[in-house]
Protein backbone atom coordinates (compact mmCIF):
# COMPACT_ATOMS: atom_id res chain seq x y z
CA UNK A 1 0.00 0.00 0.00
CA UNK A 2 1.33 3.21 -0.78
CA UNK A 3 0.49 6.38 0.72
CA UNK A 4 -0.01 9.94 -0.97
CA UNK A 5 1.05 13.40 0.15
CA UNK A 6 2.04 16.99 -0.50
CA UNK A 7 0.58 18.95 -3.43
CA UNK A 8 0.06 17.32 -6.64
CA UNK A 9 -1.18 18.75 -10.36
CA UNK A 10 -4.16 16.96 -11.13
CA UNK A 11 -4.71 17.01 -15.09
CA UNK A 12 -8.23 16.26 -16.46
CA UNK A 13 -8.71 13.33 -18.34
CA UNK A 14 -9.34 13.89 -22.16
CA UNK A 15 -12.70 13.13 -23.29
CA UNK A 16 -11.06 11.29 -26.28
CA UNK A 17 -8.49 9.21 -24.69
CA UNK A 18 -8.83 5.40 -26.84
CA UNK A 19 -9.01 2.02 -24.89
CA UNK A 20 -7.43 -0.90 -26.04
CA UNK A 21 -9.44 -4.27 -26.26
CA UNK A 22 -8.21 -7.60 -26.02
CA UNK A 23 -8.75 -7.98 -29.65
CA UNK A 24 -6.26 -5.34 -30.27
CA UNK A 25 -3.80 -7.01 -28.42
CA UNK A 26 -4.29 -10.41 -30.04
CA UNK A 27 -3.47 -8.52 -33.49
CA UNK A 28 -0.22 -7.16 -31.70
CA UNK A 29 1.01 -10.06 -30.83
CA UNK A 30 0.37 -11.45 -34.62
CA UNK A 31 1.81 -8.70 -36.09
CA UNK A 32 5.34 -8.69 -33.94
CA UNK A 33 5.75 -12.32 -33.15
CA UNK A 34 8.34 -12.49 -35.68
CA UNK A 35 10.16 -10.40 -33.78
CA UNK A 36 9.63 -10.42 -29.96
CA UNK A 37 10.49 -13.97 -28.05
CA UNK A 38 8.04 -16.09 -26.31
CA UNK A 39 9.55 -15.72 -23.37
CA UNK A 40 9.13 -18.90 -20.93
CA UNK A 41 7.32 -18.92 -17.89
CA UNK A 42 9.53 -20.38 -15.50
CA UNK A 43 8.36 -22.22 -12.46
CA UNK A 44 10.52 -20.76 -9.38
CA UNK A 45 10.48 -23.20 -6.81
CA UNK A 46 11.86 -21.31 -4.15
CA UNK A 47 8.93 -18.96 -4.24
CA UNK A 48 6.44 -21.57 -4.11
CA UNK A 49 7.68 -22.68 -1.13
CA UNK A 50 7.85 -19.44 0.53
CA UNK A 51 4.59 -18.28 -0.31
CA UNK A 52 2.82 -21.68 -0.53
CA UNK A 53 1.74 -20.89 -3.78
CA UNK A 54 2.44 -22.33 -7.71
CA UNK A 55 4.63 -18.98 -8.41
CA UNK A 56 5.74 -18.74 -12.15
CA UNK A 57 7.85 -15.91 -13.49
CA UNK A 58 7.70 -14.34 -17.21
CA UNK A 59 10.77 -14.30 -18.39
CA UNK A 60 10.58 -11.23 -20.26
CA UNK A 61 14.57 -10.27 -19.26
CA UNK A 62 15.40 -13.08 -22.42
CA UNK A 63 14.32 -10.34 -24.58
CA UNK A 64 16.82 -9.18 -27.24
CA UNK A 65 16.94 -5.83 -25.24
CA UNK A 66 16.24 -7.34 -22.19
CA UNK A 67 12.75 -6.25 -21.26
CA UNK A 68 9.41 -6.13 -21.91
CA UNK A 69 9.32 -2.93 -24.05
CA UNK A 70 10.16 -3.73 -27.57
CA UNK A 71 6.48 -5.63 -27.43
CA UNK A 72 5.23 -1.62 -27.18
CA UNK A 73 7.74 -0.25 -29.16
CA UNK A 74 7.94 -2.38 -32.06
CA UNK A 75 3.70 -2.63 -32.33
CA UNK A 76 3.53 1.40 -32.33
CA UNK A 77 6.46 1.92 -34.99
CA UNK A 78 5.89 -1.35 -37.49
CA UNK A 79 2.37 0.43 -37.83
CA UNK A 80 3.82 3.75 -39.16
CA UNK A 81 3.30 5.01 -42.40
CA UNK A 82 6.27 5.69 -45.24
CA UNK A 83 6.11 9.58 -44.83
CA UNK A 84 5.93 9.83 -40.89
CA UNK A 85 8.97 6.37 -40.93
CA UNK A 86 11.02 9.17 -43.07
CA UNK A 87 10.82 11.90 -40.87
CA UNK A 88 12.47 9.83 -38.12
CA UNK A 89 11.02 8.81 -34.31
CA UNK A 90 11.60 10.34 -31.27
CA UNK A 91 11.28 9.13 -27.61
CA UNK A 92 12.20 9.94 -23.72
CA UNK A 93 12.64 6.81 -21.34
CA UNK A 94 14.72 5.94 -18.45
CA UNK A 95 15.99 3.58 -20.74
CA UNK A 96 14.44 -0.14 -21.28
CA UNK A 97 11.83 1.41 -23.65
CA UNK A 98 14.95 3.29 -25.98
CA UNK A 99 16.25 -0.10 -26.17
CA UNK A 100 13.09 -1.60 -28.24
CA UNK A 101 13.21 1.87 -29.70
CA UNK A 102 16.47 1.84 -30.82
CA UNK A 103 15.99 -1.80 -31.80
CA UNK A 104 13.11 -1.10 -33.79
CA UNK A 105 14.93 1.83 -35.33
CA UNK A 106 17.82 -0.37 -36.95
CA UNK A 107 15.73 -3.39 -37.61
CA UNK A 108 13.18 -1.02 -39.96
CA UNK A 109 16.24 1.59 -40.90
CA UNK A 110 13.96 4.44 -39.24
CA UNK A 111 16.26 7.54 -37.91
CA UNK A 112 15.72 8.10 -34.07
CA UNK A 113 16.42 10.33 -30.97
CA UNK A 114 16.12 9.11 -28.28
CA UNK A 115 15.92 11.09 -24.96
CA UNK A 116 17.08 9.48 -21.45
CA UNK A 117 17.53 11.18 -17.72
CA UNK A 118 21.49 11.67 -16.71
CA UNK A 119 20.40 8.77 -14.31
CA UNK A 120 20.29 6.22 -16.86
CA UNK A 121 22.47 3.61 -15.63
CA UNK A 122 25.75 3.23 -18.41
CA UNK A 123 24.98 -0.41 -18.98
CA UNK A 124 21.42 0.52 -20.70
CA UNK A 125 23.27 3.80 -22.73
CA UNK A 126 25.89 1.10 -23.99
CA UNK A 127 22.87 -1.36 -24.91
CA UNK A 128 20.49 1.78 -26.90
CA UNK A 129 23.75 2.51 -28.72
CA UNK A 130 24.23 -1.06 -29.64
CA UNK A 131 20.82 -1.91 -30.73
CA UNK A 132 20.27 1.77 -32.74
CA UNK A 133 23.67 1.64 -34.39
CA UNK A 134 24.06 4.62 -37.22
CA UNK A 135 20.08 5.04 -37.11
CA UNK A 136 19.91 6.50 -33.53
CA UNK A 137 20.78 9.57 -31.79
CA UNK A 138 21.33 9.28 -27.64
CA UNK A 139 20.93 12.15 -26.01
CA UNK A 140 20.90 12.31 -21.66
CA UNK A 141 19.92 15.02 -19.78
CA UNK A 142 17.73 15.70 -16.85
CA UNK A 143 17.83 14.06 -13.85
CA UNK A 144 14.11 11.94 -14.46
CA UNK A 145 12.04 10.83 -16.88
CA UNK A 146 10.16 13.68 -16.81
CA UNK A 147 13.13 15.88 -17.72
CA UNK A 148 13.85 14.00 -21.07
CA UNK A 149 10.51 13.56 -21.83
CA UNK A 150 9.49 17.34 -22.17
CA UNK A 151 12.90 17.45 -24.35
CA UNK A 152 11.49 14.33 -26.79
CA UNK A 153 8.13 16.79 -26.76
CA UNK A 154 9.90 20.11 -27.32
CA UNK A 155 11.73 18.03 -30.34
CA UNK A 156 8.90 16.55 -32.13
CA UNK A 157 7.45 20.12 -32.22
CA UNK A 158 10.67 21.38 -33.65
CA UNK A 159 11.26 18.62 -36.20
CA UNK A 160 8.03 17.12 -37.04
CA UNK A 161 9.31 14.02 -35.99
CA UNK A 162 7.17 11.07 -34.79
CA UNK A 163 6.76 10.50 -31.10
CA UNK A 164 6.88 7.43 -29.70
CA UNK A 165 5.74 6.89 -26.18
CA UNK A 166 6.71 4.79 -23.67
CA UNK A 167 3.56 3.95 -22.36
CA UNK A 168 0.65 6.50 -23.31
CA UNK A 169 -0.60 5.10 -26.40
CA UNK A 170 -2.93 2.91 -27.80
CA UNK A 171 -0.18 1.07 -29.65
CA UNK A 172 2.32 1.13 -26.91
CA UNK A 173 -0.19 -0.54 -24.52
CA UNK A 174 -1.78 -3.17 -26.94
CA UNK A 175 1.75 -4.41 -27.52
CA UNK A 176 2.75 -4.76 -23.81
CA UNK A 177 -0.53 -6.62 -23.22
CA UNK A 178 0.60 -9.15 -25.07
CA UNK A 179 2.57 -10.89 -21.89
CA UNK A 180 -0.87 -11.57 -20.83
CA UNK A 181 -2.22 -13.48 -23.77
CA UNK A 182 1.01 -15.83 -23.84
CA UNK A 183 0.78 -16.37 -20.09
CA UNK A 184 -2.70 -17.58 -20.52
CA UNK A 185 -1.61 -19.87 -23.55
CA UNK A 186 1.79 -20.95 -21.81
CA UNK A 187 0.08 -21.46 -18.77
CA UNK A 188 -2.99 -23.51 -20.04
CA UNK A 189 -5.33 -22.11 -17.21
CA UNK A 190 -6.10 -18.61 -16.01
CA UNK A 191 -4.06 -17.90 -13.04
CA UNK A 192 -5.36 -16.81 -9.59
CA UNK A 193 -3.23 -13.55 -9.37
CA UNK A 194 -0.86 -11.79 -11.87
CA UNK A 195 1.95 -9.20 -10.46
CA UNK A 196 3.07 -6.49 -12.55
CA UNK A 197 5.28 -4.16 -12.38
CA UNK A 198 4.59 -0.04 -12.65
CA UNK A 199 5.60 2.86 -13.46
CA UNK A 200 3.63 4.93 -16.65
CA UNK A 201 1.57 2.04 -16.58
CA UNK A 202 1.98 0.83 -20.26
CA UNK A 203 2.51 -2.82 -19.22
CA UNK A 204 -0.13 -3.03 -15.94
CA UNK A 205 -2.64 -1.52 -18.43
CA UNK A 206 -2.24 -3.89 -20.99
CA UNK A 207 -2.41 -6.83 -18.63
CA UNK A 208 -5.55 -5.38 -17.30
CA UNK A 209 -7.18 -5.34 -20.69
CA UNK A 210 -6.34 -8.26 -21.59
CA UNK A 211 -7.64 -10.08 -18.56
CA UNK A 212 -10.35 -8.73 -18.45
CA UNK A 213 -11.83 -9.85 -21.17
CA UNK A 214 -9.78 -13.46 -21.15
CA UNK A 215 -9.44 -14.24 -17.89
CA UNK A 216 -12.07 -11.86 -15.72
CA UNK A 217 -11.65 -13.80 -12.50
CA UNK A 218 -7.62 -13.11 -12.36
CA UNK A 219 -6.34 -10.63 -9.75
CA UNK A 220 -4.05 -8.15 -10.98
CA UNK A 221 -2.02 -6.69 -8.86
CA UNK A 222 0.23 -3.54 -9.48
CA UNK A 223 3.68 -2.88 -7.83
CA UNK A 224 5.50 0.48 -7.71
CA UNK A 225 8.33 2.55 -5.94
CA UNK A 226 6.91 3.90 -2.69
CA UNK A 227 9.16 6.83 -4.18
CA UNK A 228 7.69 7.39 -7.00
CA UNK A 229 4.01 5.83 -7.06
CA UNK A 230 2.13 7.97 -9.50
CA UNK A 231 -0.50 5.46 -10.45
CA UNK A 232 -1.56 5.22 -6.59
CA UNK A 233 -1.80 9.01 -7.14
CA UNK A 234 -3.78 8.86 -10.34
CA UNK A 235 -6.40 6.48 -8.88
CA UNK A 236 -6.25 8.41 -5.42
CA UNK A 237 -7.14 11.91 -6.82
CA UNK A 238 -9.35 10.18 -10.35
CA UNK A 239 -7.24 11.17 -12.60
CA UNK A 240 -3.47 11.55 -13.41
CA UNK A 241 -1.68 13.40 -11.28
CA UNK A 242 1.54 15.27 -11.20
CA UNK A 243 4.06 14.16 -8.08
CA UNK A 244 5.89 17.17 -7.00
CA UNK A 245 8.84 14.88 -6.14
CA UNK A 246 10.25 11.32 -7.07
CA UNK A 247 13.04 8.92 -5.76
CA UNK A 248 14.99 8.00 -8.89
CA UNK A 249 16.33 4.85 -7.12
CA UNK A 250 14.36 2.82 -8.99
CA UNK A 251 15.72 3.88 -12.41
CA UNK A 252 12.67 1.99 -14.50
CA UNK A 253 10.11 2.71 -12.58
CA UNK A 254 10.58 6.75 -11.82
CA UNK A 255 7.97 8.61 -13.34
CA UNK A 256 6.06 11.54 -12.27
CA UNK A 257 2.75 11.17 -13.80
CA UNK A 258 1.10 8.12 -15.37
CA UNK A 259 -0.45 8.00 -18.71
CA UNK A 260 -4.05 9.13 -19.74
CA UNK A 261 -4.48 5.84 -21.92
CA UNK A 262 -2.88 3.57 -19.26
CA UNK A 263 -5.06 5.78 -16.50
CA UNK A 264 -8.34 4.84 -18.26
CA UNK A 265 -7.77 1.25 -18.74
CA UNK A 266 -6.83 0.28 -15.51
CA UNK A 267 -9.49 2.58 -13.76
CA UNK A 268 -12.15 0.77 -16.47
Amino acid sequence: MFGVSGTQEVTKLPESTALVSAADIDAALTRISSVIAATPLQYVDRLSTLTGAQVWVKREDLQVVRSYKLRGAYNLMVQLGADERAAGVVTASAGNHAQGVAFACRAMQIPGRIYVPRSTPRQKRDRIRVHGGQYVELIALGETFDDAAEAAREDVTRTGAHMVPPFDDPRTVAGQGTIAAEILDQLGRAPDAVVVPVGGGGCLAGIATYLRERAPHTSLLGVEPAGAACMTAALVAGAPVTLPEIDPFVDGAAVRRAGDVPFAAIER
